[in-house]
């Protein structure tokens, strides 16, 4: 079934699916999948669990690291399912560079940078943000590739609206030492999504849209890794690179399979548990630092210069 207290009617192919406006007391089903405004995740999540029912919730969890600790812990006492929709885990590309990094191929890694630029929300609601809101892939992806993760730095700017970050960067550091920068706008007109990574040995550079991963470096394919006997490049310069095979999937379908696995107790890719608490708790820091540092007085440009 489907609840949702604004849409009147359901696309014709979705006819025969009963809809709602609110959720019925007698409704028996086994998964209940949110997709909802962030505020109101952590109380739909809360009735949900209270229910006895499993639950698949869009990114963020939660809107604070107290909330995703309660989401935890409610599920874990009533042994339901709760996972969180992260969806970059489940882009194949993401897949290749983690085949990457394992490899050692790269050497000791140094720094992760993050680029998630474009698309202005048509509505932005109080509370929401560009950090919540895409820097939330990024930061979870780096705690995926590091391990927890520590929020050194933020700063960010308020263009369009009093009050709501539309760009900002962050940076982070791993207990290893591995730094990584984290950079999200809604404001470039392009929308790009990459993820670099250097090690002391490569570069290895992804494009979540292209769904492309390339590695750089010198004396790389001589290296014992699975990568040895891929079609090396090599320039004037001596400078190696090579296209990682990567096969190109729908990211919602897989993480769907993911969520299958999941919920069969299979091993899978999907932040639950401590992941998924930590993926709000880093933005909540990243929130944080932002507010304490510099950030650009929000202007009206349709306002009258003084």
């Amino acid at each position: 079934a489907v609840i949702d207290p604004v849409t009147e009617t359901l696309p014709p192919t979705a006819q025969s699916v009963p809809l709602f406006k609110q959720l019925p007391e007698g409704l028996a089903f086994d998964l209940a999948v949110v997709a909802a405004p962030t505020e109101l995740h952590y109380s739909l999540v809360t009735d949900l669990l209270q229910r006895n029912h499993h639950v698949f919730v869009e990114k963020p969890a939660a809107s604070t690291h107290g909330q995703a600790l309660e989401l935890v812990q409610l599920a874990e006492k009533k042994r339901l399912r709760f996972a969180v929709g992260n969806i970059e885990r489940c882009n194949p590309v993401v897949g290749a560079l983690r085949q990457v990094v394992q490899s050692g191929i790269l050497g000791r890694l140094v720094h992760l940078n993050g680029l998630r630029a474009g698309g202005f929300p048509r509505n932005v609601k109080p509370g929401n943000n560009v950090i919540l809101d895409l820097g939330v892939h990024e930061l979870d992806l780096f705690r995926m590739i590091l391990g927890p993760l520590n929020i050194v730095h933020g700063v960010g700017h308020s263009t369009q609206t009093s009050s709501i970050y539309d760009a900002a960067e962050i940076s982070v550091r791993s207990k290893t030492g591995v730094t990584g920068t984290v950079h999200v706008n809604w404001l470039t007109p392009q929308r790009m999504r990459s993820i670099r990574v250097t090690g002391s040995d490569g570069l290895c550079l992804v494009d979540y849209l292209q769904q492309t991963c390339e590695l750089f470096g010198h004396n790389l394919q001589n290296k014992d890794t699975i990568f040895a006997s891929l079609p090396w490049h090599r320039d004037a310069q001596g400078l190696e690179s090579v296209a990682v095979p990567v096969v190109a999937k729908e990211s919602l379908k897989e993480q769907l399979d993911q969520l299958y696995l999941y919920l069969h107790g299979k091993a899978h890719i999907l932040a639950v548990g401590d992941e998924l608490i930590e993926s709000v708790s880093l933005v909540e820091q990243a929130e944080l630092q932002v507010a304490r540092a510099h950030v650009l007085p929000f202007h009206d440009p349709h306002s009258e210069r003084s």
